[in-house]
């Protein structure tokens, strides 16, 4: 990604913290035990975000493709994502100082990724944030009381324990075939599988021989 021709490029991570300041945003998904974050550039211009893009790049920061986005007109037509759990950390330690309006968010993050937050209390960081304006999204009910190295940890120690129940269990030769047939030849996915044949997914995966 190359800084476009006619647009200035980033030179410091003051420059970028201060367009995240206004046109950035934390994002926030719950998912089993943990929550995924993601720093997030919209612009309705792409060639401000190929340039901020090859700014972070440079400071190996990974970063996803520019994609569309036409959700509501309220919303900018482009958008950048840090997604890369390391990568968001670099680059909101990297911004923390400059920013004013969303240094909250920012060192949320920072914590949470760090270890030093639960996702309960992060989301309640972040709600207090949209209660007072600094922040625009909805208001967030999610039980999550671990840090996050304890919730990965937990999601791991449940895959081992199904991985080893889903061993356990016999499926018959001719079973295992319809069911590699149906996922090969007709793309019928995994949880399509689960359901038709009535094992559970990893049985279904460990047919397929996928993780």
């Amino acid at each position: 990604m190359t800084t476009p021709r006619g647009t200035t490029g980033y030179l410091s991570w003051r420059q970028v913290a201060g367009y995240f300041d206004g046109d950035g945003n934390v994002g926030i998904e719950a998912v089993k035990r943990v929550l995924r974050l993601r720093i997030r550039f919209a612009d309705t211009y792409r060639p401000q975000l190929d340039s901020i893009g090859a700014f972070l790049i440079r400071h190996r920061i990974s970063v996803s493709a520019i994609g569309r986005d036409n959700k509501g007109v309220w919303q900018a037509a482009y958008r950048l994502d840090i997604s890369e759990a390391k990568s968001v950390l670099r680059a909101a330690r990297a911004m923390l100082p400059y920013c004013v309006k969303k240094k909250q968010d920012l060192l949320t993050a920072i914590r949470y990724l760090e270890g030093e937050i639960t996702g309960n209390e992060a989301i309640r960081v972040f709600n207090d944030e949209v209660r007072s304006g600094r922040r625009r999204g909805k208001l967030r009910e999610v039980n999550l009381p671990y840090t996050r190295a304890e919730g990965l940890r937990l999601s791991q120690l449940e895959n081992a324990r199904n991985a080893r129940a889903a061993y356990a269990v016999n499926v018959d030769s001719e079973t295992q075939q319809r069911i590699i047939d149906e996922h090969s030849k007709s793309r019928v996915g995994v949880i399509r599988l689960s359901k038709k044949f009535g094992y559970s997914q990893s049985v279904i995966r460990r047919v397929l021989g996928v993780a």
